[in-house]
């Protein structure tokens, strides 16, 4: 009798230890486990902002369900997918968290993530920020982060303010640091290479939306430029192949540089950008005119420098 039930025992915890582990993951990995139901096949970009993993990554789609896993040794960090639609959601995680997506791609904002605290909080702050107007979404977003000072969801909104707001390094009238880079043809461009001509970087992917009217822009601005004018395509998509076709059939004739290192690559990590499409004018002394995501309102105005005849610009 005695053995029997030392048998039964020993079943049950090693019935209760397989259930634990099953539910858990393995230190120094992150892992996303779930459905998005009507999304059958596809591939989503994923990446991080602040160093969960370098670059960018894709996260596979298959018959609605998804199952990634990253090398991560980090407390807390975050990643964010990139949907079909462009539209994005940001996924809090730690060293050994196993995350569960629900979602529907008919209505993807509405996907549930949970796995920890902080992506049940997140999802909660995104139910009651849907279809908010602006002032109350920052009475919303404002409000929680009055109760949850230490929240890595807090952290993330204030990085996000951060983000729209323009980096020291941006600053209208600084200089654009030192950089050097190589382009797709094999040309190598550096900071020193561009004075005595205003410059205009685009950092820009395909994946991302607000970038498909960037090379038509540039193109317009080139033809109407009355002043020698440089342009780089930063560019941070992972396949060439995209990018090869896209230059062809949009015929980009200005310099090209490619990196899948995304905003730990050198030029945005050290001007602080950590979102695209973003835009950097620098004038004849590689000092920054202006800086910003939003063509029209931070490009637009201060390009009357360069396209209008250099008489009318001296009075």
């Amino acid at each position: 009798m005695h053995y029997a039930l030392s048998i039964k025992h020993y079943t049950i915890a090693i019935l209760t230890l397989l259930a634990l582990t099953s539910c858990g993951g393995r230190k120094g990995e992150l892992r996303i486990k779930g459905e998005i139901r009507g999304l059958n096949n596809a591939d989503l970009t994923i990446f991080s902002r602040d160093g969960v993993f370098q670059g960018i990554d894709t996260l596979h789609v298959r018959q609605g369900k998804i199952d990634w896993s990253c090398t991560y040794h980090k407390e807390n960090g975050s990643v964010t997918i990139v949907y079909p639609t462009f539209s994005t959601l940001t996924v809090f995680g730690s060293s050994g968290d196993v995350i569960l997506m629900e979602g529907d791609a008919q209505n993807l904002s509405a996907t549930k993530v949970s796995g920890n605290e902080a992506n049940e909080a997140y999802t909660a702050l995104r139910t009651k920020l849907d279809g908010a107007t602006p002032e109350k979404a920052d009475s919303i977003t404002a409000a929680f982060a009055d109760a949850n000072p230490e929240s890595p969801v807090t952290r993330f909104l204030q990085l996000e303010e951060l983000g729209r707001q323009t980096p020291e390094a941006l600053k209208k009238g600084t200089g654009l640091p030192d950089f050097t880079i190589v382009t797709r043809k094999g040309d190598t461009i550096t900071t020193d290479s561009l004075k005595g001509k205003y410059t205009l970087i685009a950092f820009w992917a395909n994946w991302r939306g607000g970038t498909s009217t960037i090379n038509t822009r540039i193109r317009r601005l080139r033809r109407q430029a009355k002043r020698e004018l440089e342009c780089i395509s930063y560019n941070i998509d992972v396949s060439k192949s995209i990018l090869d076709y896209i230059e062809r059939t949009d015929t980009i004739t200005w310099h090209s540089y490619n990196t899948p290192m995304l905003f730990q690559s050198e030029l945005p990590s050290r001007l602080g950008i950590r979102d695209i499409p973003f835009f950097v004018l620098a004038d004849t002394t590689a000092r920054i005119i202006c800086a910003g995501s939003d063509w029209q309102k931070d490009i637009e105005p201060a390009l009357s420098e360069i396209t209008s005849p250099a008489e009318q610009t001296a009075r």
